[in-house]
């Protein structure tokens, strides 16, 4: 397959269909970083990589490619057998955020148009790395039997996209190898998407973070540590759900999502972090997997 340029509330249980006149709808099917972590610890807030179901209007968005993506591909099925036409977007192409894609049903369905865009770096086609990964002897499936993939594209930092009615927004973050985050803006709600990224200073905001975040609806962030944990991986990447706080509240965000948490990070330590954040001013949430969210 060859790489195509295009043309440039309330947390609820369980996903649902949105409805164009109710704006953007979210819903996470993946919050954690790094591996999945499947198991009784993890049960209640989820164990699957990165993956975000965004509507807005017609328009579906999906919002990196983790093994969550298997579950969205499922729920969707139970709705409909209908074809599906969705824009999925890539942050970076670390595992985690690539993962789920070889498993991703909906990609397999000839009938459906699916539209892959990611970041544009030097010397690294996009389309080549989500080959390589289905190489052997790593993997028996060959990425030219996703006949779903309609297109491959990629995009650059300050890059604009116009999918339907909604307007989608580029800018680069922090993070090792390069990784890109996104701002979907439709009607007058909007939605930031910023992970992976490293926070800078104590007071600096990374000025692709205030691109793509200020007066944001949303804000989803990278929360993968505390403070306290964070100058034991300092430089990795990753940020911290203080720094979130800080950030949101700085760029006038509504709502925080934090997620892309650490493997090592389980349901009791996200409760400690949810009865924090409840005590503090602004409306911050912990995704969870399954959940709903009406902006």
């Amino acid at each position: 397959m060859a790489p195509c340029k295009q043309g440039l509330g309330q947390f609820e249980s369980g996903s649902r269909m949105s409805n164009p006149d109710k704006g953007i709808n979210v819903t996470f099917w993946g919050v954690r970083g790094s591996t999945p972590v499947p198991g009784p610890d993890t049960a209640r807030y989820g164990g699957n990589t990165p993956c975000v179901e965004v509507r807005a209007g017609d328009s579906i968005f999906i919002l990196d490619a983790g093994t969550g993506i298997q579950a969205f591909g499922r729920n969707y099925r139970t709705k409909t057998d209908k074809p599906v036409k969705l824009h999925l977007f890539l942050t970076h192409t670390h595992w985690d955020h690539i993962q789920g894609l070889p498993f991703f049903q909906l990609a397999y369905d000839p009938r459906n148009e699916i539209h892959i865009v990611g970041p544009k770096r030097e010397g690294t086609a996009l389309l080549d790395c989500l080959e390589r990964q289905m190489l052997p002897p790593n993997f028996p499936v060959p990425f030219s039997l996703l006949q779903g993939v309609k297109s491959v594209t990629e995009l650059s930092s300050g890059d604009s996209l116009q999918v339907g009615d909604a307007t989608i927004h580029v800018a680069a973050l922090n993070h090792p190898n390069e990784s890109m985050g996104f701002r979907i803006e439709y009607g007058d709600r909007s939605l930031a998407y910023c992970l992976d990224h490293e926070h800078g200073g104590v007071d600096d905001i990374h000025p692709g973070v205030e691109t793509l975040a200020k007066g944001a609806d949303m804000l989803v962030f990278d929360a993968a540590y505390t403070d306290e944990e964070y100058p034991s991986f300092k430089g990795w990447g990753h940020s911290t759900w203080q720094e979130g706080y800080k950030t949101a509240r700085e760029l006038d965000v509504r709502i925080l999502a934090l997620a892309g948490f650490n493997p090592g990070v389980v349901d009791a330590d996200l409760d400690l972090i949810k009865a924090e954040v409840d005590a503090l001013d602004g409306e911050t949430v912990i995704a969870t997997e399954g959940s709903s969210m009406a902006l």
